[in-house]
């Protein structure tokens, strides 16, 4: 089934170039619609907490919280119709939500195929890294993390971070979609120090894809001593990562690892 959502969070100043870029261009690829979710934190949940505050001054803060909020929603909107400009041929929708921002992520990402949002090193403040978790580990769905320095044919090649776990197999059939797109398909198995057989469950995986008439290949890294995820992000490891083992579910030791690792790459990995 191909994607019928990308959902695409921002702040109150949208989120960075390369990350819009890579939603608007992804949702036209697909011919799917775009939601834009602004996640606002109400008034309520910017006041200090404090007991011995009068009713009249807590009223007064409350307002000028109001007024920030109504300040966000305002730069978000001018944002968001700046890059509606940018893609008129993209449906696209502005959600603003007025609530914490991890669970109004989740909430989201569930009814959408995929979630796009900056690395760690493209964008991190008090919005952006609840999001990430919220998308990565609490929606079930794959999460596309992407770099500044990311190129436009985002999705052409495809690499699986494999480990024989049931959270690789469900981050690949979450992936399907974009698998199916790809024009080269790579399968990466870590073997780990003092491991000498190959991994069957990774042979089997790529027999499988491949009867899928999917373009793949499987290349065994050895670990080397370093991170699960330093291991499958080296060059020339891919512009778009679409199942990091676990990373849909957050579970899995190498998923974890890679996703972990891919999500503050700058310049290397753009994972989902």
């Amino acid at each position: 089934m191909k994607p019928v959502r990308l959902l695409l969070p921002i702040d109150s100043a949208g989120t960075s170039a390369a990350c819009a870029a890579a939603a608007f261009g992804l949702a036209k690829r697909f011919g799917c619609a775009l939601e834009v979710l602004h996640p606002c934190p109400p008034p309520a949940q910017r006041l200090p907490y404090a007991t011995e505050l009068s009713p009249v001054y807590f009223g007064q803060l409350e307002d000028v919280a109001r007024k920030q909020v109504d300040e966000e929603e305002r730069l978000a909107t001018d944002w968001f119709e700046e890059a509606l400009g940018a893609h008129p041929d993209v449906k696209a929708d502005l959600l603003t939500v007025e609530g914490l921002v991890g669970p109004a992520v989740a909430q989201r990402a569930k009814v959408s195929d995929l979630t796009v949002l900056p690395s760690i090193a493209a964008r991190e403040d008090g919005m952006f890294e609840p999001a990430r978790d919220a998308a990565l580990f609490h929606s079930g769905r794959p999460v596309l993390v992407v770099p500044d320095e990311a190129g436009t044919t985002i999705g052409e090649t495809v690499v699986i971070a494999w480990k024989d776990a049931p959270e690789a197999v469900r981050a690949i059939a979450a992936a399907a979609p974009f698998l199916e797109a790809a024009k080269r398909v790579r399968l990466i198995s870590i073997a780990e120090d003092g491991e000498e057989e190959e991994d069957d469950t990774a042979s089997a995986m790529t027999g499988y894809l491949a009867m899928a008439g999917l373009p793949v290949e499987m290349e065994t890294v050895p670990l080397g001593g370093r991170e699960v995820g330093d291991a499958c992000s080296r060059p020339p490891a891919a512009a778009f990562s679409s199942s990091w083992a676990g990373m849909g579910t957050g579970g899995g030791a190498n998923g974890s690892s890679a996703a972990r690792r891919s999500m503050s790459c700058a310049t290397r990995t753009s994972p989902c």
